[in-house]
């Protein structure tokens, strides 16, 4: 008569862990690095906006010619 082969064990604990890949590994450096350089040109460019705001606009300008008579 054949034995029965024995029957699984279970428990609690995870199998052992898979390596991650290149990527699953590096991901949040290559996304910080992202995140500067999206940073860097923003904010770089903001700054271009803020001299216009301080300029008037042509015709809110006052004529030097006008004594106001």
């Amino acid at each position: 008569m054949a034995k029965n082969p024995p029957a699984p064990t279970f428990t609690l604990q995870a199998a052992a862990p898979v390596k991650p890949g290149l990527w699953q590994a590096h991901r949040h450096q290559v996304l910080s690095v992202l995140a500067l350089t999206v940073g860097f040109l923003l904010g770089t460019h903001a700054n271009d906006s803020t001299n216009a705001a301080e300029q008037r606009p042509p015709h809110t300008t006052t004529v030097s010619s006008h004594d106001g008579r």
